[in-house]
């Protein structure tokens, strides 16, 4: 148990000594901490910390906490236990760790920060974990599980820190919250902090994952979904920034022509000025924004845009009228939040969300998408920026407290029946403000990862494999806590390095999870048989849309094997370069009978079952997939 604070530069990192039973007082003699344990059955435990300033006086000039570690008494014998990590945000990658792997972060700062938490220090060690806001044990041997999650958004964030054997036993585990600020310590005044639920379970891991989703939704108060998901289509896999009026306008006439079975029509990124001056289109819009809705509610669609609300860069008009709303550093620097070379070689800065200009200013832009302009879906971008450390405004708010704040500013903007799309967030956090999450990173038009990010240790770097294992390993958040947005399904021939089996096995996994289905090729152009392939992925998802989804085999492999939706779908993948003989171990059994067609092809599916229908043998070769009715 500790607690690092700091005044100015100099840090003091302080342990806490055990008084009596639950309560602990720092060495430095400020803190003390006080630890309610609630059994809630045998197998669950809930922790409820209290932090309290014990000095008679406010904390002096300068002050600030920067974490809270708290030792966990959580263990389960036996070896072989392997982490489900699970990242910060929607492109944080999140799967399985073995004892013998390292949590490595990319090499480079600029993109650990924009892809994980820049508060978490990850060891670069085998058996040195930190897992954001859960962590899932699990061993395949004993088939017995540990689950400790947070109970609630809280004003902090929490991480797990989790150390295993080089045999798998499970080592010390503990509880880290981001504080970095100076919440209101009033002498005696009891900080409360997120509950923890820790929970040991016997067997399928992905369904006591489900379960603990479904609780925290209910929790924070998630709305009830509608059983229609959001299909539509999205400017930015085929043009990127190279988007006009002209081609916004030739794919609008395509959706009616072509008769896709598409809700929203969503402008991405290329359409502003200048990032951070949202409401100026470029001269590639001359008719502007409000006249684009227009025209794409005429034609019975719903007309969705994109904006990064918390960017801003230095050739913006708000950068240089409002440089006080700028997020800086202690050397009065603005704070770098990206580097994007499709807007320039130069850094793309953060706004301070506490400053009053710039709370006035994102009420002035969403007001006027919403109201004025008529966008009904807004995919908001980048939230991580909104988080990163600065001197603020409110040194008060911790940096998951500030993003909330200014979420719910947004969302009181907007109104409930705007659909708001979270991409780029910090995933806890985000629950309940939210219709639909990015759950991966980007998708490509092409499968691997290319060969610099590798160099570059760069594990969330954006293929089209990486951001389907996220869209597997996420999939039961699917109408637990919002609606998953698995990213835009890419179906076309020009343009893409994906052959036919990586495409038919991108549009199984992104239709069979029910979530989102977006695409995002030139209709204009799209090859025939390809159409046809999105129509049927447009049907498939449609009977999907109403059921959260469970993925298979997320201790078996990094990109699991499987995947079933209640809807009575089971999908089998095999997503390496050769052919191989996939073995699933189903969480039900199979009641229909032989024989099995493969959705996509008609065609009798060759596979071995048990006899209690529960286990799955398919030989299937390189890129394969099939999905079966069950």
């Amino acid at each position: 148990m500790k607690i690092q604070y700091r005044v100015y530069d100099s840090i003091t990192l302080s342990s806490f000594l055990p008084t009596k039973p639950g309560l602990f007082v720092s060495e430095c003699k400020k803190f003390e901490l006080q630890i309610a344990s609630t059994s809630v059955s045998k197998a669950e435990n809930h922790l409820s910390p209290k932090l309290i300033w014990r000095e008679s006086t406010r904390p002096e000039v300068g002050f600030s906490i920067d974490f809270l570690e708290l030792s966990l008494d959580a263990h389960l014998d036996g070896n072989g236990f392997q982490l489900f990590q699970h990242g910060y945000q929607s492109w944080s990658l999140s799967k399985k760790m073995k004892a013998e792997e390292e949590d490595r972060s990319p090499r480079l700062a600029f993109l650990q920060y924009s892809q994980e938490n820049i508060y978490s220090k990850h060891a670069s060690k085998p058996g040195q974990y930190i897992s954001e806001y859960f962590a899932l044990l699990y061993s395949n041997y004993n088939q017995h599980g540990l689950l400790l999650a947070s109970l609630d958004r809280g004003e902090f964030g929490i991480k797990f820190d989790v150390r295993l054997t080089n045999s798998g036993e499970i080592g010390r585990i503990s509880a880290i919250y981001d504080f970095y600020c100076l919440p209101d310590l009033r002498p005696n005044a009891k900080l409360a902090i997120s509950k923890i639920k820790i929970e040991s379970f016997a067997k399928d891991p992905e369904k006591k994952l489900a379960s603990y989703f479904e609780t925290l939704g209910e929790k924070l108060g998630t709305p009830v979904f509608p059983k229609k998901v959001p299909t539509g289509w999205c400017s930015w896999y085929y043009y990127y920034t190279k988007i006009s009026q002209k081609n916004i306008l030739e794919n609008l006439a395509k959706v009616r022509e072509q008769n896709l079975p598409i809700e929203f029509f969503q402008i991405d990124d290329g359409y502003q000025k200048e990032i951070g001056d949202w409401l100026v289109p470029n001269d590639k819009f001359p008719g502007g924004m409000r006249i684009l809705a227009d025209e794409i509610k005429r034609v019975g669609l719903k007309p969705g845009i994109w904006l990064a609300p918390f960017l801003v860069r230095k050739k913006s008009e708000f950068f240089r009228k409002y440089p006080e709303a700028i997020l800086k550093d202690e050397n009065g620097k603005p704070v770098p939040a990206l580097y994007q070379p499709l807007w320039g070689l130069d850094a793309t800065y953060a706004l301070d969300i506490t400053h009053p200009t710039s709370l006035s200013y994102l009420e002035k832009v969403f007001s006027t998408l919403v109201k004025e302009w008529g966008y009904s879906y807004l995919k908001l971008d980048f939230l991580y920026a909104g988080l990163l450390p600065g001197e603020l405004y409110k040194k008060s708010l911790s940096p998951q407290a500030r993003y909330m704040e200014a979420l719910h500013l947004i969302r009181k903007t907007v109104g409930k029946n705007t659909f708001l799309l979270g991409c780029g967030a910090p995933m806890l956090p985000s629950v309940g403000f939210f219709d639909g999450m990015r759950i991966s990173c980007d998708v490509t038009p092409f499968w691997n990862q290319e060969k610099l990010r590798v160099f570059l240790k760069d594990r969330n770097a954006l293929s089209t494999k990486t951001a389907l294992t996220n869209d597997l390993t996420r999939a039961s958040m699917h109408r637990n806590l919002w609606l998953n947005d698995p990213d835009c399904l890419l179906v076309r021939k020009k343009k893409n390095k994906m052959n036919e089996s990586q495409t038919v096995l991108m549009a199984s996994i992104m239709a069979l999870s029910g979530g989102m289905l977006l695409v995002s090729d030139d209709l204009t152009k799209l090859e025939p048989e390809r159409l046809q392939l999105l129509k049927k992925a447009f049907q498939l998802n449609a009977d999907c849309q109403a059921h959260t989804p469970i993925p298979i085999g997320i201790f078996e492999e990094d990109f699991p094997h499987a995947m079933y939706n209640p809807a009575g779908f089971l999908g089998i993948w095999n997503p390496d370069e050769t052919t191989k003989k996939i073995k699933i171990r189903l969480p039900f059994t199979i009641k229909s009978k032989a024989p099995y067609l493969d959705y996509w092809t008609g065609t009798i599916v060759d596979l071995e079952l048990s006899a209690k229908k529960d286990n799955i043998e398919i030989e299937l070769p390189a890129f394969g997939s099939v999905v079966l009715s069950v």
